[in-house]
């Protein structure tokens, strides 16, 4: 049978606990009395993977997914992004490309702004000519 922690418990202490449990068994995280996310051990994962039958890298790409969707959502940056999908900078860069998912993004209030930004900067460090 699951475990269950709730997020606050997750907050206050207990996600080493919850981790180590979820070595055995996934662990449900529940909000306000909602299931909201499973964790799951990587080692259960290919474990399940390996008994299915399917190909090894079916773990290697939900890995790769992940990364990008949380790239994606700028929880990651692209160097961490590459280092959790097991891949280098390139490769996860063509992996993101392929999935439609941006590398640069324009700046806030477009690339003008971005170049006063800098100007100003170089203004206080004194290094504008």
């Amino acid at each position: 049978m699951a475990k269950t922690f709730s997020v606050a418990q997750l907050g206050h202490g207990a996600a080493s606990r919850a981790i180590r449990e979820a070595q055995q068994a996934p662990v449900l995280v529940s909000k306000e009395n909602r299931p909201v996310a499973w964790i799951v051990s990587a080692e259960k994962l290919a474990q399940v993977v390996a008994a299915r039958g399917e190909a090894a890298d079916t773990y290697q790409r939900a890995l790769e997914l992940i990364a990008v969707e949380l790239y994606r959502e700028a929880t990651l940056t692209l160097g961490q992004g590459a280092k959790l999908a097991g891949m280098c900078l390139s490769d996860f860069i063509d992996l993101c490309d392929s999935l439609g998912v941006p590398i640069l993004w324009e700046p806030e209030g477009g690339i003008g702004a971005e170049v006063e930004r800098l100007e100003d900067l170089l203004r206080q460090t004194g290094a504008a000519g």
